[in-house]
Order: C-alpha cells, then sequence, then structure tokens
C-alpha cells in the first residue's frame, strides 16, 4: 500500500469480555439481544449482569431484545439473577414476540406495569429488520444520554446471538452491521451511489456513533474499514491495576489477575465487505504483505494468533469483516 500513513484505529474488546481489563476506565455498552438461541449461557450472562448501569458507570446502560430476542431472554429466565437487571425494552414489528414473554416483561421488577408497557416499541417498517430497528433504538438512547454533558460519549453495540441460524438471516445481519458502520457516501451525480445513500441508515457515519460487534457463543465479528487498525486480544494484568469487580464475579477469577485471561482463541478472519482488498497483517501466524483478498480468490480465514501476540495489526486497502472465536467460558 502506498500513501501517506493514515491514523491508526485502536481496538481493545478484551474489555466487552472481561471486566478486570477496564482498571478503572470508562467503557459502556448497549447489549441487543438477536432472536437466535442462546447457547454459551456463560458468556451471556456475563454481558447480562455487566448490561446494568446501576453496578458501576462503564457498564452497559440499555439491554434490548430485538422482537424475538426476547423469547430467547425468556427462554433462559431461570438462569438470569433473580435480583439482578431486567430487560429494558422490545423493539420490532412484535410478529415473533410470544404472549408469555409479554407477560414475563410486563411483570419484571422495577418498574411499574404502565411504564413497562411503554418500553414495548412497535415499529412496523417492513423495509426495516428487527436488528435494525433494535440499533436504531439504542443509538437514539445514547444520543439522549450523550446530550447530559461532556462525559459521556457515544455508547458501543453488543448484539447478542449474531451469525446463527439460516444462512439468509446471518447474511442480513453481516449487512445491517456493515451498513450501520460504513462511512457516509461522499458519492455526487452518482444515481446508483445516491439511491444506496437513502437506504443506508441515518447514522451511518463510521465509528462516530459507536461502534458494533456481533457476538455469539463462539466468535466476536466487528467491521475495519479501510485504514489502519491495532486489535488488543490479550492483555497482562497487574494486581495494583485490577478493577473492582462484584461479589458476584466467581471467587476463582481472583486467582488470575497475574495471568493473561484467555478472552480470546486463536481463530481469526478476515473478509472481504467492498470488493477486492489489499490486506497486510502483523501478530498472526500466516502474515501476509499487499495480500488481495476477494469472493471467489483468496481469502483469510481460519488463521491464527500468535502466542507471543497481544496485539494484532491490519492494514486493508477496502472495509472488512474481522472475526475472532470466543473459548466457551465455565
Amino acid at each position: 500500500m502506498s500513501g501517506a500513513d493514515p491514523p491508526t484505529a485502536q481496538w481493545n474488546p478484551t474489555l466487552i469480555l472481561d471486566e478486570r481489563l477496564l482498571r478503572g476506565e470508562r467503557y459502556r455498552f448497549s447489549l441487543v439481544i438477536l432472536n437466535q438461541p442462546i447457547h454459551n449461557i456463560p458468556l451471556f450472562l456475563d454481558l447480562w449482569r455487566r448490561a446494568s448501569i446501576s453496578l458501576k458507570p462503564h457498564a452497559a446502560t440499555v439491554r434490548i431484545a430485538a422482537d424475538g430476542g426476547a423469547n430467547r431472554v425468556h427462554a433462559i429466565r431461570a438462569d438470569l439473577p433473580p435480583t439482578g437487571p431486567a430487560l429494558d425494552f422490545i423493539v420490532g414489528d412484535l410478529d415473533s414476540l410470544r404472549s408469555e414473554t409479554r407477560a414475563w416483561f410486563l411483570q419484571q421488577p422495577g418498574l411499574a406495569s404502565a411504564g413497562r408497557q411503554q418500553q414495548i416499541v412497535e415499529i412496523q417498517d417492513q423495509d426495516s429488520a428487527d436488528f435494525a430497528k433494535a440499533v436504531k433504538h439504542a443509538r437514539e438512547l445514547s444520543r439522549k444520554r450523550a446530550r447530559g454533558g461532556p462525559d459521556d460519549q457515544a455508547e458501543d453495540i453488543v448484539c447478542y446471538s449474531g451469525l446463527g441460524g439460516r444462512v439468509d438471516q446471518a447474511m442480513s445481519q453481516l449487512h445491517h452491521l456493515y451498513m450501520f458502520q460504513r462511512r457516509p457516501s461522499d458519492a455526487t451525480g452518482n444515481e446508483s451511489a445516491e439511491a444506496e445513500a437513502r437506504e443506508r441508515p441515518e447514522d451511518s457515519d463510521g465509528y462516530a456513533s459507536g461502534r458494533m460487534f456481533l457476538a455469539n457463543g463462539e466468535s466476536l465479528t466487528f467491521v475495519l474499514l479501510a485504514g489502519r487498525h491495532a486489535i488488543r486480544i490479550r492483555d497482562k494484568l497487574d494486581v495494583s491495576e485490577v478493577a473492582p469487580i462484584p461479589t458476584s464475579i466467581k471467587a476463582e477469577r481472583a486467582s488470575e489477575s497475574e495471568e493473561k485471561p484467555k478472552v480470546f482463541g486463536r481463530h481469526v478472519g478476515i473478509i472481504p465487505l467492498a470488493g477486492p482488498s489489499l490486506l497486510t497483517t502483523r501478530g498472526l501466524e500466516w502474515d501476509v504483505r499487499d495480500w488481495r483478498t476477494e469472493f471467489g480468490g483468496r481469502m483469510s480465514t481460519s488463521n491464527h494468533t500468535t502466542p507471543g501476540s497481544d496485539v494484532v495489526e491490519v492494514e486493508t486497502s477496502r472495509d472488512v469483516l474481522f472475526t475472532i472465536d470466543i473459548p466457551v467460558l465455565v
């Protein structure tokens, strides 16, 4: 690749999965639950528990179920903390919301039934998927909170149970992930480009409205826009830096404070999104330089992180997906 060196986008997705790494920093994300089975229950419960603004300031500020995602939460309700945080919103066209799930939602503690009813948000827009409706709602809430003062900032969004189920559903999730993360169109006078821009979400502004992650029981996936990226996949903990954690965390985690947590596994994929891309990587078992990747050509899948690498560096000429596997928590 040529030209002036662009700024490097810094990523630390370890903060999503291991709160000990926060070291007192603020990191907030909203949790969106999609309509797919919740297989990795320990991981989901960890995200769910952190999705409570009352626990600490860096936790997620809202939990939103995208229509039938509420049914998935209802299905594992016995695993939820009995006195813990509740589901905040159900958003979508509600064609998948079961009556027993609605009744359970309205009976959650902490809010009167009348107020809870207002948090079932029906949006009848057949041109928009429930996933997109839930993300837009989360971002609107984030914007309202950001008006509270200079300390507030755009919140990231973690979408749980992404990339499961049917192939067309998985492709739709990737499509919407990209639509919400890509940069605004700068095309003028191009009919197809202008039509594409009209279909794009209003807050499709790169990372300015926060970053989005798709998480399921096996992987974490996010969009790397064209440019340079440094992705932290491991972090050594120092006892003096460990952030306080609620007593509900398993006691055995305290003994891990001097170790590198096994937050991510070793498998990595980098998938082209916007046509052929030239990749340069560092920190992978099979690093590449100015390597062309495209559908129908070469594809960087099933690559591995190396034991000595805490950071993976990626430079890409076009937007790509980055995916890394998550070990099952115990």
